[in-house]
């Protein structure tokens, strides 16, 4: 009963921000919005909702039209990219928890209250991420080793994701500290913010979340993901698709990672890396096509 009693007076204390960002998809951005509001009720945990919007004017109208009216839409008139969206995001957020959400994924009440529980306990953690699943409950895996060039050899030569953690972290009956863990849920501490900063903007999309675990870290924080509930993430969804092979983004991030945290020689490294492997894709792809059916 005590229990009971003390997480009632936290819930109501605790705000969490939660910081969405929008490209062309209003539809599927109103869903993550009205979710999470709904798990918040259901929590008892109160939220301030700050929608991004990196669409350019396009859907803004459509936006204000969809979502609750106490919601603040920051309108870009150009895509700012994942980390300069986030970063107004922060900007604008109020709460001690921010809670850095894509518009493809979808919350429970377990979920958020999990998160915010376990952020409470654990002052020393600075993100806490949940384990992540498809609509008919697949896992996906989304926690993994800091990038190495002997990880980017077996990925863009050997089609081998070495840096990943194995699927079996999923099962662990307890939460796990982990190098990186990726950013479409992060449920991040307001305090972290002051000693990181925010996230670099150089990475206009992808690896953002990879540097700034790196930094959580030798901030004096850790990162935690958490496989004890999870969150239904729509993979693509919040993105045009396109396949792994013309992710230029993935790819010119990851030479910038590389020079950011291990220098020159270690970017030119990865970037002949990366370009020999697509060619080798590219070749790869060229000759099957000309082999006879």
């Amino acid at each position: 009963m005590r229990l009971k009693g003390t997480w009632e007076i936290l819930s109501r204390l605790v705000l969490v921000s939660v910081v969405v960002l929008n490209y062309k998809n209003p539809q599927l951005t109103e869903k993550c919005v009205t979710d999470v509001r709904d798990s918040s009720t259901e929590a008892k945990i109160p939220v301030q909702v700050i929608v991004v919007d990196n669409s350019a004017s396009e859907t803004a109208v459509r936006l204000r039209h969809l979502l609750p009216k106490d919601t603040q839409i920051i309108e870009n008139q150009c895509n700012l990219g994942f980390s300069g969206g986030n970063n107004q995001g922060i900007l604008a957020s109020r709460g001690e928890y921010i809670l850095i959400l894509n518009n493809d994924v979808f919350v429970n009440a377990n979920c958020l209250k999990t998160g915010v529980q376990y952020m409470e306990e654990h002052p020393e953690v600075g993100i806490w991420a949940p384990r992540l699943t498809s609509e008919e409950g697949r896992l996906q895996v989304s926690a993994a080793r800091f990038p190495s060039l002997k990880g980017l050899f077996a990925e863009y030569i050997l089609s081998w994701n070495y840096d990943w953690y194995p699927a079996y972290l999923a099962s662990s009956p307890v939460p796990r500290e982990v190098d990186t863990a990726i950013a479409a849920c992060w449920l991040l501490r307001r305090a972290v913010v002051a000693e990181a900063g925010f996230l670099d903007e150089r990475f206009f999309f992808n690896a953002e979340d990879i540097d700034y675990c790196k930094r959580i870290w030798h901030a004096g924080f850790s990162v935690v993901y958490d496989p004890r509930c999870s969150a239904i993430h729509l993979v693509g969804q919040s993105q045009n698709t396109r396949s792994w092979r013309q992710n230029h983004y993935l790819h010119r991030s990851r030479v910038i990672y590389f020079r950011k945290h291990h220098g020159p020689i270690a970017a030119l490294l990865a970037f002949w890396i990366i370009g020999f492997g697509l060619a080798l894709r590219r070749f790869s792809g060229v000759l099957h096509r000309s082999l006879p059916a």
